[in-house]
């Protein structure tokens, strides 16, 4: 009997503590579902970021293939202008566009393919700059400015 008594007053202890603080048990889960939610997010971003990562190591390979394989410089008036995407790239002489499938590349590390395109909605297809890709490597743009450099002035 003893037993059956000490054993009713930690039911009853237990019982009024769960009851008490019952708040306190939805707030717990509470928390876990919110810290649940912010590992999946956290987790989901991390995706993310090495997916953007991957992408920028490709794009940067693709670019520095141009660059070696000698990508046409832009430059107006004998300065470098950067690659706009959806333009455009004009024959300084003639003034025509310039084909598609030129490989075009800036001295800022941006390389793009002419491709057609209605850019101007006169429902008129001309190659304009299309299929970027960008790399950081100085070395490789800078070599690449100077061989331009060289060829143009001989």
């Amino acid at each position: 009997m003893k037993v059956d008594f000490i054993t009713l007053l930690l039911t009853i202890g237990t019982s009024a503590s769960v009851l008490l603080n019952n708040g306190n048990v939805n707030s717990t889960f509470n928390s876990l579902g919110n810290a649940r939610e912010m590992m999946q997010t956290a987790t989901a971003k991390n995706y993310e970021l090495r997916a953007l990562q991957q992408a920028a190591r490709n794009q940067a390979q693709i670019a520095e293939e141009r660059y070696k394989n000698g990508c046409l410089i832009l430059l107006y008036k004998g300065q470098l202008v950067a690659i706009a995407q959806g333009r455009p790239v004009y024959d300084p002489i003639t003034k025509q566009p310039l084909p598609k499938g030129t490989v075009v590349c800036d001295g800022y590390g941006t390389t793009a393919i002419l491709e057609p395109r209605d850019f101007d909605g006169d429902g008129k297809f001309q190659p304009v700059i299309t299929l970027e890709a960008f790399t950081g490597n100085n070395q490789l743009i800078k070599e690449a400015l100077e061989k331009n450099r060289r060829a143009t002035y001989q």
